[in-house]
C-alpha cells in the first residue's frame, strides 16, 4: 500500500509521546527548531534544530522534549527509486544527519511548500508531493559525506540508565525466545520492582508490553517480505503457538496475520 504525506507540527511547551510506536513506511523527521530526545530501537540521543532523523519502517521509536517545530515526510519505500532508498538506508546508519548551511534554506522552503500542498485539495497532489520529496533527497545527497556521519554538533547522547539500555538491547536481540520478568531479574541482577520501575520511567510502558510490540513488528516484516507460513512466523517471533499469535495479532493490528499478508 503506497503512502506519502507531509506532516507539520509545532509545540510551545513540553511535548512527550506517550509510548513507542512503529509503522510500515519511512519517517523523515526534520527538526527545524528546538531540541528533541529520540529513542530508536536501542539507541537514545538528543537532536538539535536543522537536523534530519530517518526512522526506518517497522522501527520502534518515540520522541520527547520542550518547544519545537518539525516537518515529517512519511513515505512508502516503493515510491522511491533504488538510489533514493540507498540514501535513506545510509542516513539511518548515521542516526542523525545535520543539514548543511549550503542547502538549509532551500530544503526548509521545500518542506514548507510540501506541507502547504498537503493541506489543500488539488489535482495530482501525490505527484506534487513526491516531486518535492525527491528534490529534497537530491539536495541532501549532494552534501559532503562528512555531514552524514555522527557529528557531535548534530546529536548528543541522553543520560539514560545503562541497565535500561541493556534490557532494551536484550529484548531486541532475544525477542524470538522466551522472555519473562524473572529471567530479566536474574540476568541483570535487579529486583522485579526496580526492573519494572526503571524501564517504565524511560519507555512509558511495561517490559512485557514492549516485548509484544517488538514481536509484532518483526512478525509484520516477515509477513510482508517473506513466504513463510503463519506457523513459521509465529515460532520465529517468539509466540508460543500460531493460534495465540493470531489472536494477539488481530487484537493489536486489526487484521488476521493471513489477511495482513494478503493486503501487503
Amino acid at each position: 500500500m503506497d503512502f506519502l504525506e507531509f506532516d507539520e507540527l509545532s509545540a510551545t511547551k513540553k511535548h512527550v509521546m506517550p509510548q513507542t510506536h512503529s509503522h510500515d513506511y519511512y519517517e523523515l523527521y526534520f527538526l527545524l527548531d528546538g531540541e528533541r530526545e529520540f529513542f530508536i530501537e536501542n539507541k537514545m540521543f538528543i537532536v538539535q534544530k536543522n537536523t534530519l532523523v530517518v526512522v526506518p519502517p517497522f522501527c520502534v521509536h518515540k520522541t520527547e522534549g520542550g518547544p519545537y517545530r518539525r516537518i515529517n515526510i512519511n513515505v512508502s519505500p516503493n515510491l522511491l527509486n533504488k538510489t533514493e532508498n540507498e540514501f535513506l538506508v545510509k542516513a539511518t546508519e548515521s542516526i542523525a544527519v545535520k543539514i548543511s548551511e549550503k542547502y538549509r534554506d532551500i530544503i526548509t522552503r521545500l518542506l514548507s511548500e510540501g506541507a502547504k500542498v498537503q493541506s489543500v485539495n488539488i489535482k495530482n497532489k501525490k505527484d506534487s508531493l513526491l516531486a518535492v520529496l525527491k528534490t529534497i533527497i537530491l539536495f541532501l545527497s549532494q552534501q559532503e559525506s562528512v555531514s552524514l556521519s555522527l557529528a557531535s554538533s548534530a546529536y548528543s547522547m541522553k543520560a539514560v540508565s545503562p541497565e535500561v539500555l541493556k534490557i532494551i538491547y536484550y529484548i531486541n536481540t532475544h525477542y524470538n525466545q522466551s522472555i519473562t520478568l524473572k529471567q530479566l531479574c536474574d540476568i541483570f541482577f535487579m529486583s522485579k520492582v526496580s526492573l519494572c520501575k526503571k524501564f517504565k520511567d524511560v519507555m512509558n510502558c511495561s517490559i512485557m508490553e514492549y516485548v509484544m510490540r517488538i514481536r509484532l513488528n518483526k512478525a509484520k516484516v516477515m509477513l510482508r517480505d517473506t513466504q513463510k507460513s503463519i506457523e513459521e512466523v509465529a515460532f520465529e517471533c517468539g509466540f508460543s503457538s500460531a493460534n495465540y499469535f493470531g489472536l494477539i495479532f488481530k487484537k493489536e493490528i486489526g487484521l488476521s496475520p493471513l489477511n495482513y499478508k494478503k493486503t501487503r
